[in-house]
Formats: structure tokens, sequence, C-alpha cells
């Protein structure tokens, strides 16, 4: 959404999209100086000036420095945690397919990936199946992404594997020939959709207050934004028999939290009720709500001359990196980090790795990038980690230049969903 905006609003009839990145920039200029201006109603426009151009305007702006004011720092990082926050609401609207007439797979599976930034792999040679080339015959018009990949696996008789090991990729390989469609089983909303995979009665012959409807749930993302944390508030849950009736619920936890893998685009959950009478044969109506971290935009922090380095703090947004020495330890040299933020909202407990794949590198003298050896973490709390990187570069890292890559803010994002028809056994 932010995308089509700024386009249509930055790209003048005539004008090349070097000039109009140009102009941004010599835009973005004026408005940072005028931050620094004597009357406090120019500072406030510029402040909004500066909101209004975008998210594209991110790159452009300049990270705070100790030359600039107080004030000038504090309104670019509120104004660089507004445009985070922009970014990360537009990048959780659906994408769009626009694909008419006749394609082969191929064609039609590589406009998506390039429509939609959803990096996708064939495996059927994996599975040792035949990459067959179907043409596909496609009327899909600015359709949601889930719906039109849906469309085209269906006709080319395909479905997902979710266990690829791609980092945020989707794995297609040829589907059983049992198996149904995938249209008419799923529900979408936003980034996600939603199947119930499997329903199972299960009757305790020796207590029967143990009887038990369990519902497989698979909740499945566009890998083009991975999701840190998933979770179902219980109480936000709801189902209804064909009849209207509620069933009850069989869980007392608040909440069901479903579990994120870093190479899986998906996860399973299972969601326990009350056994219904037999003459129940399907559940006409379950809907619930979905609360989704997901990552905002990516930021880099640069720390140089490493042999110097100490206490060296950057913030941007809604984070803080810490670079807070730089020593050796017998035959390696330790980049003592520490990220804060400002609200990690339960994205940094113990059992979430997701901060420990965050890019990290080494710049040398020359410029070229080297790889870190390792990492260890050595700090653990609510809205802080601290993490050491490790390097065996033969001749230390006085005058190299350490590189780290973390989402700026995290936001959190309720997602509604609704399956309907599910057939009890």
């Amino acid at each position: 959404m932010w995308t089509c905006l700024l386009l249509i609003a930055g790209l003048l009839p005539g004008q090349s999209p070097g000039e109009a990145d140009d102009e941004l920039r010599l835009q973005v200029r004026r408005l940072v100086r005028q931050l620094d201006d004597n009357q406090l109603a120019t500072r406030e426009a510029a402040e909004r000036g500066l909101i209004e151009l975008g998210p594209n305007t991110l790159e452009l702006l300049p990270s705070p420095r100790r030359d600039m004011s107080a004030e000038v720092r504090v309104r670019l990082e509120r104004i660089r945690k507004t445009l985070q926050e922009q970014a990360a609401t537009a990048a959780a609207e659906p994408s769009r397919v626009t694909l008419q007439g006749e394609l082969a797979l191929s064609a039609a599976l590589a406009a998506v990936q390039r429509q939609t930034g959803n990096r996708i792999v064939d495996f059927r040679q994996r599975f040792g199946q035949q990459p067959n080339e179907p043409k596909l015959q496609l009327n899909l018009d600015q359709m949601p992404f889930w719906t039109a990949f849906d469309a085209i696996l269906d006709q080319a008789g395909l479905t997902v594997y979710n266990f690829s090991g791609e980092v945020k990729a989707l794995a297609v390989v040829a589907r059983d020939r049992a198996e149904l469609d995938r249209a008419g089983r799923a529900a979408y909303s936003g980034l996600f959709r939603f199947e119930c995979l499997r329903a199972q009665a299960v009757r305790d012959l020796r207590n029967p207050t143990n009887h038990a409807l369990r519902l497989a749930l698979e909740v499945t993302w566009e890998p083009r934004v991975a999701p840190i944390l998933l979770q179902i508030p219980l109480g936000e849950l709801h189902a209804t028999d064909e009849a209207g009736r509620p069933l009850q619920i069989g869980s007392k936890r608040a909440n069901l939290e479903v579990p994120v893998e870093n190479a899986i685009p998906a996860a399973e959950v299972q969601v326990t009720w009350a056994l219904p009478d037999r003459s129940v044969t399907r559940i006409a109506s379950l809907t619930g709500q979905l609360s989704a971290l997901v990552p905002g935009q990516i930021e880099a922090f640069e720390f140089g001359n490493l042999g110097a380095a100490q206490s060296v703090q950057q913030s941007r947004a809604g984070v803080t990196v810490v670079l807070e020495q730089v020593r050796r330890n017998v035959d390696v040299y330790e980049v003592r980090l520490r990220v804060r933020f400002d609200q990690a909202q339960n994205a940094l407990e113990s059992h979430r790795n997701w901060i420990y794949n965050n890019e990290a590198y080494f710049l040398g003298p020359d410029g070229k990038r080297f790889e870190h050896v390792g990492q260890q973490p050595f700090r653990q709390a609510e809205n802080e980690v601290g993490v050491a990187y490790l390097s065996d570069r033969e001749g230390g890292l006085a005058d190299c230049t350490f590189v780290y890559k973390t989402p700026a803010v995290l936001i959190q994002m309720p997602v509604a969903f609704q399956l309907k028809d599910i057939p009890l056994p």
C-alpha cells in the first residue's frame, strides 16, 4: 500500500525514477535542516512533513549525531520509529497477484514471486517427482496472495511442503491424488492462511469426563514476513455446530502459543474442545483471533575502529545496540554486544531464538566482508539480550568494522479468522 502511494505521489509525468529519488533526497535534507529551525512551528511542520513522505525515506534519514541538538535527535528518533511502524503495518497487508490468460506453471510461479516478494522453490525433483509444466488458465486480478497461490497450485496438482529448510520460502511438491483442493479447505486473513487438518474424537473408556474433540489447525504465512511470536487467545475462540449451538473449549489456558521456526513458514497447533454429542456432524463456524508479533524494517548498525571501541551506543526507532567491548579470549576475539528493545513484547523470552539469527558480520580495512565464527549469549532479560560474536581473524580486529542488523521495532497485530463447515468424526 505505502509503496504504491509513494510511487504515485513521488513520480511525476516525464520524471525518471532517478530524478524522483534525487528530488526526494533533497526534500528530506531540507526538512531535516528545518528540524533545527528557530521557530517551533517550522520544526513541527518539518517533523510532520518527513512522516508524510512515508517509509521510503527511512534510508535517507540521518542517524542522530552528537553534533546535533538534543531536540533534533529526539525528533529524528520519533520520526524513524513512526515510519518503521508504518512500514511494518504496510508489509503486514496481503500482497496482491495479477495474472491473466494461459501461462506455463514455471512462468506463473516466477510472476507470483516477482509481484509479491514471496520466494517459491520447486521441490518436486528432490522428491523424485516429474517437474511437469502444465499450462494454466488464470484470471487473477489483484487477488490476495494466498487466494491466488492456492488457485495456481490446485490447477497444477501441487501443494506446499513446509519442511524444505529454505529460509523465507515456500516449497511446492506434487500432491497425492486423493488430496482435496487447497482452496476449499482454507480461510485467508491478511498474511495468513488457516486450515483445519484433522478432527479427532477421543473417548476415555475409563473416565468419560475426559472425552474430547481435538482439532489440528495449521497456520501458514507469507514467507516475506517472518513473524516472531504467534498466539491465539482462547477467550477469542468460538465454535458452533450446524444447529448454532456453541462448543465448549476444553483448555483453561489464557493463550495458545503457535510455535514459530526460522525455516518453516507454517505451524500446527492443537485446540481441545469438549466432545459434542454424536448427533453433531460438523462445526459450522470456528472463529478466532491470532495475535501476531512481526518485525519492522531492518536497520544496520556499524561500529568502526574496533580496537578502541568501548561502550559505544547507537539507537534507531525502538532499539538500542551497545558494543560493550572487544576483547581477546585465548585464540579468538569477542565482540560483546547488547541489544535492547523499548517494547520487546515477550519476543526475547529464552525459548525464542529469532534474535540469534540476526545478520552480523565484519568488514576488513579494505572493506571486504568476512564472517564471525560463532556466537555466545551472555545476557537474557525481558527487553534485552547480550551476545558475544567471535572472530579468529589473524592480526586482530583493530582496524575492522562490525555490522549488526536487526528490526528496529516489533509490531503487534490482531488477525481475525473464520473456518467453516469442518466435518467431525
